[in-house]
């Protein structure tokens, strides 16, 4: 199930289907963004979350390896 509705002038939606959400999550081609963040936020917190493009993409397949099943282990 698909939900849009508007938080003022931006539009909002909402994803109930877990492949649907696999599938905009992994999409590179950036239509989807994070919000916008107050500035003191980007200053406390410069996690992989707050990183877009490819600052993110480059973070994203440094740590990878680390999240395999066998490493885990």
């Amino acid at each position: 199930r698909i939900s849009l509705f508007w938080f003022g002038n931006i539009p909002q939606i909402i994803l109930m289907d877990p492949e649907l959400v696999k599938e905009v999550l992994s999409n590179k081609f950036g239509h989807f963004s994070k919000p916008p963040q107050p500035a003191q936020v980007k200053v406390l917190a410069r996690g992989l979350a707050n990183m877009e493009g490819e600052e993110w993409a480059v973070q994203r397949r440094r740590i990878n390896p680390v999240f395999h099943l066998e490493k885990l282990k």
